[in-house]
């Protein structure tokens, strides 16, 4: 039963990136999963909860994708970089969650504030975790660290809006020139 739930979850997502949310409906839902629509209210009570069920998926998904960084092994400020990268939801990896949540509120500043409250507290324990890790090694500033803590994720946050207009090569410049400033600010200095 869940297995068909994360079904109508997934088609449903498809469907609201490629013809947005308020154009899609049950029906439509319905038809590309190949269920009939009591299958659909089987499980849901109308759009909204369906598209309830797709922001919770995918901001889980992209939880998931941070949490693997902060566990992997290798170097700190490499696991950061990568961190604060998907985080930037970058155009270039079309294919990922963090995409797909980018063409699910690309319109809507109100529809990434929800995404937003969903991973929020979570991804600052993640990221603090990552940053306590690179502490404790000797490899960031302690004092630098708690400023990034602070406005890191508002920061990928505003490069999330800002970049949703933009080019695809500028995006990606511009989060790699702001990526390579926060990594070598916290880093500390090899004399």
């Amino acid at each position: 039963m869940q297995n068909t739930r994360e079904q109508l979850i997934a088609v449903a997502s498809q469907l609201f990136s490629r013809k947005g949310v308020d154009a899609t409906t049950m029906g439509d839902i319905a038809n590309a999963s190949d269920r009939g629509r009591r299958t659909i209210y089987t499980y849901f009570r109308n759009k909204r909860e369906v598209y309830s069920a797709v922001l919770q998926s995918e901001a889980d998904g992209l939880l998931e994708r941070l949490g693997a960084i902060v566990a992997a092994e290798g170097p700190v400020e490499d696991r950061l970089r990568e961190f604060l990268s998907v985080r930037l939801v970058q155009r270039r990896k079309q294919n990922s969650a963090a995409a797909s949540l980018r063409a699910l509120f690309k319109p809507d500043l109100r529809r990434i504030s929800q995404v937003r409250r969903i991973m929020r507290d979570r991804a600052r324990a993640l990221l603090h975790t990552l940053l306590g890790e690179g502490i404790e090694a000797g490899v960031f500033d302690p004092e630098r660290c708690s400023m990034l803590e602070g406005f890191a994720l508002d920061c990928m946050h505003a490069m999330d809006i800002a970049g949703a207009d933009n080019a695809v090569g500028g995006l990606a410049a511009s989060s790699d020139s702001i990526l390579d400033f926060i990594i070598t600010d916290i880093c500390i200095k090899k004399r």
